[in-house]
């Protein structure tokens, strides 16, 4: 029976990194409903201050409107604008939002009413440029717009409903792919570039690069909390880079990057509660980044859910593009994929934490005790125990051998250097 038990121990102790990949998801998807009937072309989704509602634009203008608790509840907007749409952020204050698009399009939603309307003047002071992202600072006054030339133009509109277009300093030549703001008094923005690296904004308007971040695709930037002078960017090369703020000083901001091995791609950040962040993944999935963790306090990554388990109720969702998602709690949440599905994840039976130990034991059997096992099963094993004393005898023999032979040729060398 002995040798039946020993390589079967064996095994499972070689191949359980493998079974922890195939099973390390700790949450389980289902598709809530389509918003259309057809790809959508959803690019961009922006949550209210609220939480409560959600805006979803995309190509050739398409906007739309749903309730973040009850994705059933939703509203076809028409953006009078046949632009694609590429970003939208929410006013402090959650009644408006300002998106961004193509040909220098700017437009402002209004709760009350759900229209959109074109914010005047913003084709030519814009320069019919392609806006990629665009993003309120936290006082709400100023709105930041970036744009595929690499400018960055602050906007605002006074109580007599001019606009004012001010492009910053110290822009640079590569693509804005995304920008987030700190939502806390006197607080700073981050910006993300496709190879310029990222920066941040500061109170004055004041653009500061960040060093060690540039040569990486960021391709998005989150300020989850306003607890923590913190923000975070994903990136190419499973680049996750952690911003630390200094209010006071921002020139002395800066950034740390972390690598996950993963077998995608980050592709955007959202907050799962105050202590972590889902970042998702290309192809359909989430890595959850525990933001304290860490010895250096930089944070962790875990498994949330891989893409081999994200087909759900549908074999044709884990080959859909994420863009977007947000919370409901701690365990549950939304997301919207490109084509317009709207996806809830949630804990198959067990609580979260349940799950992550589940998911993670397997991982920390090999990387933690298989010292452990080996001795037992070399303690439990005569067998075992003789092929390794003959190895070990082996060893010993092999290099007195080889200590003669280096004794043998230093004295031949001796004796020929004494005839000399």
């Amino acid at each position: 029976m002995r040798r039946v038990t020993i390589p079967l121990v064996l095994l499972l102790l070689l191949f359980p990194t493998t079974l922890a990949q195939e099973s390390s998801s700790v949450v389980t998807v289902s598709t809530e409903l389509f918003i259309g009937e057809s790809d959508m072309g959803i690019d961009a989704l922006a949550v209210s201050p609220s939480g409560n509602d959600v805006l979803l634009v995309g190509t050739l203008g398409y906007s739309h409107f749903i309730s973040a608790g009850k994705p059933f509840t939703q509203v076809q907007l028409n953006s009078n604008d046949q632009d694609d749409l590429n970003d939208v952020d929410w006013h402090p204050q959650g009644l408006t939002a300002l998106i961004a698009g193509d040909d220098g399009t700017l437009l402002r939603y209004t709760r009350d009413d759900h229209s959109i309307t074109h914010v005047p003047g913003s084709t030519a002071n814009l320069m019919a440029q392609t806006l990629n992202a665009v993003t309120w600072d936290s006082s709400g006054n100023w709105a930041y717009i970036g744009a595929d030339s690499g400018v960055i133009t602050r906007f605002r509109e006074d109580a007599n409903g001019n606009s004012e277009y001010f492009p910053l300093n110290n822009s640079k030549s590569s693509p804005i792919l995304d920008m987030s703001c700190l939502h806390k008094m006197h607080a700073m923005c981050i910006i993300a570039t496709e190879s310029d690296g990222l920066a941040v904004i500061d109170q004055q308007h004041e653009l500061h690069w960040l060093s060690g971040s540039e040569g990486t695709r960021w391709f998005s930037v989150e300020c989850p909390h306003i607890q923590r002078d913190r923000c975070f960017g994903v990136g190419q090369g499973h680049s996750v880079g952690i911003v630390e703020l200094d209010l006071n000083s921002p020139t002395e901001s800066f950034v740390q990057v972390k690598n996950v091995e993963i077998s995608g791609e980050f592709t955007g950040i959202h907050a799962r509660d105050d202590n972590h962040l889902l970042l998702q993944t290309a192809p359909f999935g989430w890595v959850d980044w525990d933001i304290k963790a860490g010895t250096d306090e930089l944070g962790l990554a875990y498994p949330w859910l891989e893409n081999s388990d994200a087909s759900g109720d549908d074999p044709a969702l884990s080959g859909e593009t994420l863009v977007g998602g947000w919370s409901v709690n701690s365990d549950e949440g939304y997301a919207i994929t490109s084509y317009g599905r709207v996806v809830y994840y949630y804990p198959p039976q067990n609580t979260i934490s349940e799950n992550l130990a589940t998911a993670l034991a397997p991982m920390l059997v090999i990387i933690a005790v298989p010292g452990v096992v080996l001795g037992l099963i070399y303690m439990s094993s005569p067998a075992l125990q003789k092929r390794y004393m003959a190895w070990s005898n082996g060893r010993l023999a092999a290099k007195r051998d080889a200590a003669k032979g280096s004794k043998g040729q230093s004295r031949g060398k001796a004796r020929k250097r004494a005839k000399k």
